[in-house]
């Protein structure tokens, strides 16, 4: 496998966390002020509260960083760079609802605190405030955060209508780039098309941001099932992950018995929960996510190849190697 290898000094680090740092302040100071502007109370404090959480704001970074890479103007795609933080929020939203989450980033979550009809208006809403944006940039980049939207819907239903024995690695896959992958990649993909970018460099950073949306999403799911405060949340929840396919798929008979009897339950059993970390171990489940995550992430840089070297390049390179599981090399 070709490994793609980018080497930044530190004090060039230091500089592009610094420029990455600036643009998430300055895009949650720019949502502060959208959110003071929506003209009906009864609905602004949910909006806010939904919007106005912790969040990394990877999306929009990456439409901003899109553009400049591309010789495009800050300023004038931070509209579009807020739409599309403003529909991954409308998803997060739907998403607690169905799962039936209460708690998000250590808060309740809106469904919670308010109540589920309320949500589901909410989110609601958050879409209708960025069709709203995006409608501001042509008929190309609606077209394309449309088909987006119908790509998380497809991708979500793929997640909750299949089970751990129903799915295969194949529509695991399918499931990641329609629900989580295809937002990175239309987020770089406006944003390059906002940005004045030929065909070339488009087409590159609509790759590049597929190929980290997977990867993203490979290492959430990881993390979720072996980071000590999520231990086997997904077990839990009952969404088919790739290590819990593949433990399924290469686990010995007693592993498979365990998932049979315990996917979904809310209340694992301590023993359980052991066993089945420890299964994942010996199977070999998170070597081999860890394998796929480095892969992705080697693809999204190399589609950076043609565009040419900038800081706003670094610093999606610098992003992408973020994702890359802990001691990795390449």
């Amino acid at each position: 496998m070709h490994k793609y290898r980018h080497i930044f000094s530190q004090d060039l680090e230091k500089s592009i966390q610094s420029y990455i740092d600036e643009l998430r302040k300055l895009i949650n100071e720019k949502l502060r002020s959208l959110v003071s502007k929506i003209p009906y109370p009864n609905i602004r404090s949910q909006i806010g509260y939904a919007l106005l959480s912790r969040g990394k704001r990877l999306r929009p970074i990456i439409t901003i960083l899109s553009a400049q890479s591309v010789g495009g103007d800050r300023e004038s795609v931070i509209p579009l760079a807020l739409a599309f933080e403003i529909l991954h929020t409308s998803t997060l939203v739907h998403d607690d609802i169905i799962d039936e989450d209460k708690t998000r980033r250590g808060l309740p979550t809106l469904h919670e605190k308010w109540s589920r009809d309320a949500a589901i208006l909410v989110g609601d809403a958050l879409i209708a405030i960025a069709i709203g944006i995006v409608a501001e940039y042509g008929p190309r980049i609606i077209k394309l955060a449309s088909a987006c939207g119908v790509q998380l819907c497809s991708g979500e239903l793929l997640d909750i209508s299949l089970s751990l024995s129903d799915m295969s690695e194949e529509e695991y896959f399918t499931k990641i780039r329609r629900k989580s992958a295809s937002l990175f990649r239309a987020s770089a993909e406006c944003g390059a098309i906002a940005g004045g970018g030929s065909e070339s460099e488009v087409a590159s950073l609509a790759n590049f941001g597929e190929h980290y949306g997977i990867a993203y999403q490979l290492k959430d799911d990881l993390e979720d099932l072996i980071a000590p405060e999520n231990t086997l949340l997904d077990m839990r929840s009952g969404r088919a992950t790739l290590p819990l396919i593949y433990l399924y798929q290469h686990g010995s008979g007693h592993v498979k018995k365990l998932l049979d009897e315990y996917f979904g339950k809310r209340n694992l059993p301590e023993s359980v929960i052991k066993e089945i970390l420890t299964e994942l171990r010996n199977a070999g489940a998170i070597g081999y996510c860890s394998e796929k995550i480095m892969e992705n992430v080697n693809i999204a840089c190399k589609s950076l190849s043609t565009l040419k070297e900038s800081q706003f390049k670094n610093c999606l390179i610098y992003m992408a190697n973020l994702i890359k599981p802990k001691g990795s090399i390449g």
